[in-house]
């Protein structure tokens, strides 16, 4: 999964910021256009785990509604300080 994102996420710059879902480990993923761009919301990944390995992956993307991120107390867009803390 490692080299899937590797690849998947080279022509934009991601970042993920831990959080849970469900009471399982997730990640809100934001995404930035080029370097100085704003970090925007963009997807939530929410890891299910089976004996300390993921076993699954459910993306939940921002498209589908702008609730998505508010609804897990997540701004749509970071604050200037967080692009420094990747």
């Amino acid at each position: 999964m490692r080299s899937f994102f590797a690849l998947a996420w080279q022509a934009r710059d991601m970042l993920l910021l831990p959080t849970a879902a469900n009471r399982q480990p997730a990640f809100a993923v934001y995404a930035r256009a080029g370097a100085g761009e704003p970090w925007v919301a963009h997807a939530l990944h929410v890891l299910t785990l089976e004996q300390d390995l993921i076993s699954r992956l459910t993306l939940f993307v921002e498209v589908g509604g702008p609730s998505l991120f508010p609804g897990f107390g997540l701004p749509l867009v970071l604050p200037d300080t967080a692009k420094s803390g990747r």
